[in-house]
């Protein structure tokens, strides 16, 4: 057997009208039984009608679920289908499912009289055992995971019928395939690594209840001791010299060179030849397309500021004999077992509860130093600012020039994120809570000076975000600029509660160590350093209809002495817009790709009037003259403007000829980064930095279409766009 047969094991998953569980309603149930081998005994689906008029809902909830109106107003309501799915929910029930929060909480509410045992989430195990991942929606794992020898194993790739995502039978069949794959990996970790049974059992929570682990000899206790991570380090790259090659060092100190009639491989190729250089870009999606070109070159020894991911082994040696596990922790060792197994020796970290154990256990030993180092200007004055020797003897290429200005002053002032000072704080308190575990020190009764500390600030949080929501009620703006926060009557409370933070901070100093003691001291420095100032309160939007606020110093201005003053090494400007500026170098050949300048003109590129309708006209008409040569990518800074033209293109049956995807409607940027890969006939429409991912991930696009793209901004777009194209 593969799990306990004491519990029924049941995938549950809702389609719904919408996000919010407090006015949206389930269209379509699906839900399927396994028994404790993992063969599949009972199945139930069903559409549901919505109370709601059908003509009200959205037309996104068609295109997404592929439900029809007519099927919606024929379906049985939510009564009429309660007695089959009663026979599913009883006390020993275990709902599993991906994401399963969203779909509890409409179960919750919609058919409360439901009983169930407890629930298990997949897209947590999926964050244990798939590593790297571009994305953790369902449909993208179970594409990735068809390479792994052992899923395919299990189940067969055969597919029935029009099963599609997003369809809850469909769905649920998924998340059950996930899930028993998770379930056989553990297995084979045990194999491997015997003691892991001592670990699960000595785990809180439900999996030392439902997995079969009699069949394994139980571990003693005994010291546990897994093998360190085998890192494996690329060797030190040396490029052939090549007869374009660009010595820094003819370079001069501080200057500005163009780099436009340069394409970025012939310019990286040529800047590989060095070492110890710092190749510094505007964002990410620069950052990765660089990334992408040196690792085709075979270049694999790259650093980045960003600290590697390693553990301290003596340090780790002591939490795993610890003696009571909870389930992130749990989970975390496996994920380290994982890693063991396929060979990784750096830890990808996704989630709160791996940073929180990772900071305990973290190798805080100097960082290795690479010969290139790949940064984003945010990146590199961050690395500068906290340890500025790091780096003293590299060159730095900064690129993306005109950016400098915006990267800066985005540095300068870095807004407080209290969300994130929290996690910090409750990181100490875990810190302190596994040493007490270790030697044996029951925790106190009452909450110490830092559980204090932590408690007000908390209650600081709430208090400060009241008032902030006050300030958003008439607008629909995500941010507004305040007066200084620091005894303004509009933040009377969270003033007095920030006074006691102060007052309370020294309590803490003697509980803490000196560097984590330092952190407290940086962050609430921080604070004070903000809200000091005139301010910028951004309003933030994550699941379900919920926000919360971050605030800046409103944005500060710098001359171009004040910014080249901090740098202390060497380092050279580069501008792909800026022709005044000299050339890199005069004996270069440009070379041209269908996405370089010819002519004055940038190619597959079309500027298209801020007029929706001629815009869909355009579409309709490209689209019929080549029905199989579909792959747009529509520039659109408005996300109302974007969903217009979705909708447009939906009303018109665009969605049945190519896939749709869509800013803030088809999913995040790594699911719909995996889709634009997997089709051929698509159409995108996003900002400016989506394109930047689809170059770093090498994905052609037929024509680009700026639509209402005007203002300052548009020239730079066009040389990014024209510059970083690596897909021709």
């Amino acid at each position: 057997m593969l799990l306990n047969n004491k519990y029924r094991y049941i995938w549950l998953d809702f389609e719904t009208t919408g996000l919010d569980v407090s006015k949206d309603e389930p269209i379509q149930i699906g839900i399927i039984e396994l028994d404790s081998t993992g063969k599949i005994i009972n199945e139930y689906q069903s559409l549901i009608k919505p109370n709601k008029k059908t003509d009200e809902l959205k037309h996104i909830v068609g295109f997404i679920t592929g439900l029809s109106i007519g099927e919606l107003e024929n379906a049985p309501t939510r009564e009429e289908i309660l007695p089959q799915i009663e026979k599913f929910f009883w006390e020993n029930t275990i709902i599993i499912g991906h994401n399963i929060g969203f779909d509890i909480d409409f179960l919750t509410k919609y058919f409360p009289t439901l009983n169930y045992y407890k629930q298990i989430d997949t897209f947590n195990l999926a964050q244990t055992i798939v590593h790297y991942a571009p994305s953790y929606a369902l449909e993208v794992l179970i594409e990735n995971l068809k390479s792994e020898k052992l899923f395919t194993t299990i189940f067969s790739e055969e597919r029935h019928g029009e099963e599609k995502s997003h369809d809850a039978f469909f769905d649920t069949k998924n998340s059950n395939k996930l899930f028993l794959y998770f379930v056989k990996y553990i297995y084979e970790l045990i194999n491997t690594y015997p003691n892991l049974v001592h670990i699960i059992n000595q785990t809180e929570g439900i999996w030392k209840e439902i997995l079969e682990l009699a069949t394994y000899e139980d571990t003693p206790q005994i010291k546990i001791n897994f093998p360190a991570l085998g890192r494996i380090m690329a060797n030190n790259t040396s490029m052939a010299k090549t007869s374009t090659g660009i010595d820094t060092d003819s370079l001069e100190n501080q200057k500005k060179y163009y780099i436009g009639n340069i394409s970025i491989k012939d310019l990286l190729t040529a800047l590989a030849e060095n070492k110890n250089i710092i190749l510094a870009f505007q964002n990410i999606q620069k950052l990765d397309i660089a990334k992408a070109i040196l690792n085709d070159m075979g270049i694999k020894n790259i650093g980045f500021t960003k600290e590697d991911q390693t553990i301290n082994q003596e340090a780790f040696q002591r939490f795993l004999n610890k003696g009571i596990f909870s389930q992130e922790e749990c989970f975390f060792i496996i994920k380290y077992l994982s890693h063991l197994k396929k060979w990784l020796g750096i830890l990808n970290l996704n989630n709160q509860s791996d940073y929180k154990i990772y900071y305990y256990i973290k190798d805080t030993r100097n960082q290795k130093k690479y010969p290139i180092i790949l940064t984003t200007h945010h990146g590199l004055f961050t690395s500068m600012q906290d340890n500025e020797d790091m780096y003293k003897d590299y060159d730095i290429c900064f690129f993306d020039t005109e950016q400098w200005y915006k990267s800066y002053n985005f540095f300068l002032s870095s807004p407080c994120d209290l969300y994130y000072t929290l996690n910090i704080l409750e990181s100490f308190i875990y810190q302190k809570d596994v040493d007490n575990q270790i030697q044996g020190i029951k925790k106190e009764a009452e909450p110490d000076e830092l559980q204090q500390f932590i408690n007000i600030f908390q209650v600081y949080i709430g208090v400060l975000f009241n008032e902030s929501t006050k300030l958003f009620i008439k607008t629909e703006a995500t941010m507004v600029q305040h007066d200084p926060i620091r005894d303004h009557g509009d933040f009377y409370q969270s003033n007095l509660l920030r006074k006691q933070l102060i007052e309370k901070k020294e309590s803490v100093k003697k509980i803490l160590s000196e560097e984590n003691y330092a952190i407290v001291e940086k962050h609430i420095a921080h604070i004070q350093k903000v809200f000091d100032s005139v301010i910028n309160i951004f309003k933030k939007m994550y699941g379900n209809g919920e926000f919360y606020f971050t605030y800046g110093e409103a944005q500060k201005f710098t001359d171009r002495k004040e910014f080249v003053d901090i740098f202390k090494n060497k380092v050279i400007f580069f501008t792909n817009t800026n022709k005044q500026s000299p050339a890199i170098t005069s004996n270069w050949t440009p070379h041209l790709s269908s996405g370089a300048t010819e002519g004055g003109k940038i190619q597959n590129i079309k500027v298209v009037p801020p007029v929706i309708d001629r815009l869909v006209t355009y579409i309709i008409d490209e689209v019929q003259k080549e029905p199989d040569n579909i792959s747009y990518f529509i520039f659109s800074p408005k996300k109302d403007e974007s969903k217009k033209i979705f909708e447009d293109l939906c009303k018109n049956n665009i969605n049945k000829q190519a896939v749709l995807l869509v800013e803030n409607i088809t999913g995040g940027m790594g699911k719909n980064i995996f889709k634009a890969k997997q089709t051929k006939n698509k159409i995108i429409i996003w900002w400016y930095n989506f394109i930047l991912f689809l170059y770093a991930n090498k994905v052609s696009l037929k024509e680009i279409i700026m639509f209402n793209a005007r203002g300052p901004s548009e020239q730079n777009i066009l040389d990014d766009i024209k510059w970083y194209n690596i897909t021709n």
